[in-house]
């Protein structure tokens, strides 16, 4: 399959969902999240969930790992418009609604991508190689570009993968792990 047909298939499919159905399958997300090793972890960029695409309640996630790591520091993006760029800043209460409608943590204390170990990713949908589709504008994948360090980079998904993505590009940076209600994948 394409990306677009991917795109609108899948952003159709979880805007099906059910509130109570999200809930369920965030509690689902939640038992293989606490399969994955933690030991190494001590700095997570997340992301702020769209509610309106019923995306996976990642700050769930966040909750979970604040409390089995003790001084666990989390950081979420901050989209640049003049750029398309994207930069992680530290957890806030201080946050702004960006032109999507998703939260963002006010640029007060960016942290170096250096000392991010893992971060959450928001997307789509999946192909068994890896390969993610978002909504298409990049924010991800250039930052991964520019900043290519070993960190985990884990997508949380609604739905097991597909077989393959057609149309990734040499730009296209892979998970390093995704996790769904029913399984984890590690590629």
């Amino acid at each position: 399959m394409l990306k677009s047909d991917i795109r609108k298939s899948f952003l159709a499919k979880r805007k099906a969902l059910t509130n109570s159905e999200c809930i369920k399958l965030d509690d689902l997300l939640l038992i293989q999240f606490q399969r994955l090793d933690w030991s190494d972890t001590f700095y997570v960029g997340s992301f702020f969930p769209m509610e309106a695409s019923n995306e996976p309640n990642s700050l769930l996630l966040a909750k979970y790992l604040k409390a089995i790591i003790p001084g666990l520091n989390m950081a979420y993006p901050r989209i640049n418009n003049e750029d398309s760029s994207m930069e992680f800043y530290a957890e806030t209460e201080s946050l702004c609604e960006n032109k999507w409608g998703i939260q963002e943590p006010l640029p007060f204390n960016k942290i170096a991508a250096d000392n991010i170990d893992t971060i959450l990713v928001p997307m789509l949908a999946f192909d068994e190689q890896g390969q993610r589709v978002g909504f298409g504008k990049g924010y991800y994948d250039r930052y991964f570009s520019a900043n290519p360090f070993p960190y985990k980079r884990i997508g949380i998904s609604y739905f097991e993968p597909i077989p393959k993505i057609e149309d990734t590009h040499q730009f296209d940076v892979p998970l390093t792990h995704c996790i769904t209600p029913w399984n984890s994948y590690e590629f």
